[in-house]
């Protein structure tokens, strides 16, 4: 099921968007168990799919693709409902409702006491504005935010500089849905003219960055990637978005997410990898991931419901940061799972992240999930100190820098395996 959260006017309203391709699963389970592992059956449950998937504007997908998603969600997502439909879903056990929609978001969490402690980010008195604009786009925020701070390049310059790059990088790439062009100059003359007033709002004053678009900015479209939706408009008052802006950070652009948040198929085409275009960005956050990492944007904020953040991240060659799940509010953002949906920062450091996630964390009083989760300051780990878990299918190469910065590394296994008790 997909939606859109929305503030909350008491009581929670949510608009729901119920996949016809999911009453198709429920009518092979009930009409024929193993319907999709049939083969006489594939050419019915191709039809059947792709008259779901072209209401949805994903019917791109061809016949093959569309019964892989199908099996998949037959043989993971149904037996882990029909697993969570015995579970009793609050606290206190005082519920004993057998859906497995009942989700309670502030189950068993604990909110921090204080979260308002400001952290001291490195100092950068020595950094010099280059003479190339491409230097420039491939500089830190931080070295970025200095920039500005000293007043060496202003907000609407650095703004020029990266709509430059999106527009003429898009075209290859096609990781861009909307821009925003007129809103990033206003934004921008406002943060120079506070600048100029001796205001400096921190780090992100000024500085470009875009959204994925399953995130909503009004006055301009939200598509979600897909083609039924691509002319949609939500004036929603939205968390991530409202942090950034009082941060002082200039909206760009409104980046690809794959159609509904899947993969990195849209309605525009399918988003490529900046480092080898003959590939493609993968992940429902590809926009995000190639703008960072073509130096379109300093920064961007994705999303992950399972693997949309890692997986482009990881093809692009950059950094994100996927929060603990609560950390970052999520009013006005397109939901494929409220128990699993995250956001977070897309840059080409760990520093970088670690500075968005401080702008965009917070209790937001329209996501009953998000809290004010404790974020010790990241800037004074001690990481000689600090022991990290890994899986046996990690990359070594991975693990071998860690334990040469002195990080103590230990090998460890889950067990995906859990008994539900009626």
């Amino acid at each position: 099921m997909w939606q859109t959260r929305v503030p909350r006017k008491s009581p929670s309203v949510y608009l729901h968007f119920s996949p016809p391709f999911l009453l198709v699963l429920d009518k092979g389970k009930a009409n024929a168990e193993n319907q999709f592992e049939r083969p006489e059956k594939d050419c019915d449950e191709a039809v059947l799919l792709r008259c779901g998937f072209r209401i949805l504007g994903a019917d791109f997908f061809n016949d093959a693709k569309m019964l892989e998603i199908g099996n998949g969600a037959r043989e993971l997502n149904v037996p882990i409902s029909d697993a969570n439909r015995k579970l009793v879903a609050s606290g206190n056990g005082g519920l004993q409702d057998p859906s497995y929609l009942i989700f309670n978001p502030g189950w068993n969490s604990k909110e921090a006491q204080s979260v308002s402690k400001r952290f001291k980010y490195p100092s950068m008195p020595g950094v010099q504005k280059p003479s190339s604009d491409e230097y420039i786009a491939f500089m830190a925020v931080l070295e970025l935010g200095q920039l500005i701070k000293t007043k060496q390049i202003s907000s609407e310059e650095l703004t020029e500089i990266f709509l430059k790059r999106l527009k003429r990088y898009n075209p290859v790439l096609q990781s861009v849905i909307t821009f925003t062009e007129e809103l990033a100059y206003k934004q921008a003359k406002e943060a120079d003219h506070l600048l100029s007033q001796g205001v400096y709002l921190g780090p992100l004053h000024g500085i470009p960055y875009g959204l994925k678009d399953i995130i909503a900015v009004p006055q301009y479209k939200t598509t979600w990637g897909s083609t039924s939706l691509k002319d949609q408009v939500l004036d929603i008052e939205v968390w991530v978005y409202k942090r950034l802006s009082t941060a002082g950070a200039v909206l760009v652009a409104k980046l690809v997410t794959g159609s509904l948040a899947y993969h990195d198929i849209w309605f525009g085409g399918r988003t490529r990898n900046p480092w080898n275009i003959e590939e493609y960005s993968y992940g429902s956050s590809a926009g995000p991931a190639s703008s960072t990492s073509a130096g379109m944007v300093p920064f961007a904020i994705g999303s992950e419901t399972a693997g949309s953040m890692m997986y482009p991240a990881d093809r692009c060659g950059v950094t994100a940061l996927r929060p603990t799940f609560g950390t970052v509010g999520r009013t006005g953002v397109m939901s494929v799972s409220d128990s699993l949906d995250k956001l977070g920062p897309f840059c080409r450091s760990a520093a970088d992240c670690a500075i968005i996630l401080v702008a965009i964390r917070g209790k937001d009083p329209d996501d009953l999930s998000s809290r004010n989760i404790l974020f010790d300051d990241p800037f004074m780990v001690d990481i000689t100190k600090l022991t990290v878990g890994y899986l046996e299918d990690a990359s070594m190469a991975v693990v071998h820098v860690l334990q040469s910065k002195g990080v103590n590394m230990v090998p460890f296994e889950l067990n995906y395996k859990r008994e539900f008790q009626c």
